[in-house]
């Protein structure tokens, strides 16, 4: 089967898209210089990929050291895939305001499709107040071609 790219807007839609919602894949360089992996929660705001994250993580203090970072969604269906990857640099944000909490629910939003229950699961994660942001570089995009 072929791969042809998405358009811009088939990129965007596929990024967006909450049934179902897909997980992105984080990659970033671990401090023994292997690739470290992590499937995250994402948002994607038209420019930035934004993951809720903690900031102790292994992954964020990867970043930390070396703020080049790879991530990718992808899905794969029985009549077809898609797939989105990137590599960039990505930013750390650590914070009690406003914007960090505003992040937190349009992220948390994404997946959790029950308004009611997205401020008791943010509660529950209240000490998780880092948004690692990503802006890429290179995107590269598929789908499968019919």
């Amino acid at each position: 089967m072929a791969l042809v790219k998405l358009s811009r807007e088939e990129m965007r839609t596929f990024l967006d898209q909450t049934t179902p919602t897909l997980n992105g894949v984080v990659g970033t360089l671990g401090e023994d210089g292997f690739p470290h992996l992590v499937p995250v929660w994402y948002r994607y705001d038209g420019e930035r990929f934004h993951i809720w994250t903690l900031e102790t993580r292994a992954w964020v203090r990867n970043i930390m050291r070396d703020n080049r970072v790879g991530f990718s969604v992808h899905e794969n269906e029985v009549d077809g895939s898609r797939g989105v990857s990137t590599k960039g640099l990505a930013q750390i944000t650590t914070s009690e305001g406003d914007w960090v909490t505003e992040e937190i629910r349009r992220l948390t939003r994404r997946y959790i499709r029950d308004s009611a229950e997205v401020e008791p699961y943010i509660h529950r994660w209240r000490h998780l107040r880092t948004i690692v942001s990503i802006t890429p570089r290179t995107v590269s995009t598929w789908k499968d071609a019919v």
